[in-house]
């Protein structure tokens, strides 16, 4: 469920917010760079981003220990929890989030010894940081942007509510604002809305200054014209994969670089978030489609009680999410406009926006992304203390397609204590080997439950863009090429 959608608000083209799920966070980030762009009210916002930091960065370089006054105030300082309330990030089970907190703090303050061995003792851009730093990502330097500016975010959210006549209670807020002088975080109870499914504030962010990573990241410096000797010397081609640890290693050697850069990209004309309308991710738009399909065509009440009663509901629910993708235009939604896919996300976002809707009419509950000891299983539908069906999706033509089925599926069965699985393949091109995993997968399928004693079922939803109706009328299939599967 939206934020819209709970509060009844409908956005106008005076809403520059994003709307927030309510229980999946959404894999979108605060983009620092993008504060300069946004104007009005944000205007000064990057500065104050700026202050917090050359604030820090003063620390660390006063710092004689790591238990000196110093170091720890510059800890403190740099303790960034995720911040929950804005539902961005990793976490795909919910909106609260494993954060970065103390554990990240040292990394932090280590990235900014980095950045001052290595000559500059001064921030510009805090992202920096990142491309000086093997552990820190695009969600840490949104959550310390989030962090630092979260009194601003706050205001903001109120006014939004008041315009709409949306309900505030009262929350006490973590790092509601922060004391350079004292070198401490404060809380403070202020009014926000309330998530319904968990009881937490719910603050809300300019769609503006969201992005899929920061404009200012490691792999775009590296790819940059400021490294082409670079990569000559190492016969890479730009946007050839690069472990991090070797992009960083190469802007410890030249931080000049890296403060060039910064500042060209700075000046660019063409800075702009993410593309919320065309969604190339597909982690915004998919849980309005399936929603309304799932309205429109409804299952037969029945009880849920056994293992065998959740399969049936499961084999139900997967039929329609086939009947959606291939019928009913679900395709387009795993598709980019320049006939590129949207990654394996995006697939698995679509079903659970079916999921949900189905399977809470049956008290079904549905969550996305479990741990179980070797990693997450794609989805768990579990139907009291004992029923549960794991459910794996896998796009046909990813490399670990038969991994996913032989290995990872009955390796969180195991972890879980659970008997039923469901592999969903997704068929997006028409190579001889995609052709061919299809045919063989009812086979694969039968012989590894026979192995494990486990009870495993499979579907195969065909996501491929269908032809056109000309074609169609002659009769005419989809080609099978050449080609072997090794994307993810």
């Amino acid at each position: 469920m939206r934020f819209s959608e709970h509060f009844g608000v409908t956005q106008t083209a005076d809403d520059d917010w994003f709307d927030p799920h309510l229980t999946i966070d959404t894999k979108l980030f605060v983009d620092p760079l993008l504060l300069l762009e946004a104007g009005g009210e944000w205007a000064d916002a990057h500065e104050q981003l700026i202050e917090h930091f050359v604030h820090c960065y003063g620390l660390v370089a006063k710092a004689t220990s790591s238990t000196s006054v110093s170091a720890q105030a510059a800890r403190r300082l740099l303790t960034f929890p995720e911040p929950f309330e804005v539902g961005l990030g990793y976490t795909a089970s919910g909106t609260s989030g494993s954060g970065s907190g103390d554990r990240f703090a040292a990394t932090m303050a280590d990235g900014i010894a980095t950045a001052i061995a290595a000559g500059l003792a001064q921030p510009e851009h805090i992202e920096e940081i990142g491309i000086l730093n093997v552990g820190i990502g695009p969600d840490r330097i949104s959550d310390a942007t989030v962090n630092v500016l979260k009194a601003r975010f706050i205001a903001y959210t109120q006014a939004i509510a008041e315009r709409h006549g949306i309900p505030l209670d009262a929350h006490r807020v973590k790092s509601a604002r922060v004391s350079l002088d004292a070198a401490r975080w404060i809380a403070e109870d202020v009014l926000l809305p309330t998530n319904p499914n968990d009881g937490r504030p719910v603050i809300l962010l300019p769609r503006a200054l969201l992005n899929d990573l920061p404009t200012l990241n490691a792999d775009d410096w590296f790819d940059s014209h400021f490294n082409e000797d670079i990569r000559l010397t190492l016969n890479l081609q730009v946007g050839e994969a690069v472990r991090k640890a070797d992009i960083v290693s190469w802007a410890r050697r030249h931080p000049d670089r890296v403060r060039e850069w910064a500042r060209e990209q700075t000046s660019r004309q063409d800075l702009h978030g993410y593309d919320f309308s065309a969604d190339p991710l597909g982690v915004v738009q998919w849980d309005q489609a399936p929603v309304a399909y799932a309205v429109e065509h409804p299952l037969a009440a029945r009880t849920v009680m056994s293992h065998e009663d959740l399969l049936i509901l499961v084999g139900e629910l997967v039929d329609r999410f086939q009947h959606f993708v291939e019928q009913q235009r679900g395709w387009s939604l795993l598709w980019n406009s320049d006939g590129s896919e949207k990654p394996e996300e995006a697939a698995q976002l679509l079903f659970l926006g079916l999921a949900q809707p189905y399977l809470r009419q049956f008290n079904v509950e549905i969550d996305r992304e479990v741990e179980l000891g070797r990693g997450p299983v794609d989805f768990k539908a579990a139907s009291g203390t004992t029923a549960r069906v794991l459910i794996e999706v896998k796009k046909v033509h990813n490399g670990k397609f038969w991994n996913g089925l032989e290995a990872q599926l009955p390796s969180y069965l195991t972890s879980d204590g659970a008997t039923h699985g469901w592999f969903l393949a997704l068929q997006y091109r028409s190579t001889r080997s995609s052709v061919d995993r299809v045919r063989r997968l009812p086979a694969v399928v039968a012989l590894t439950a026979s192995c494990i004693g486990m009870t495993l079922r499979s579907s195969v939803v065909d996501a491929r863009k269908p032809l056109s109706a000309s074609n169609i009328e002659t009769g005419n299939e989809l080609p099978i090429d050449q080609g072997t599967e090794t994307d993810s």
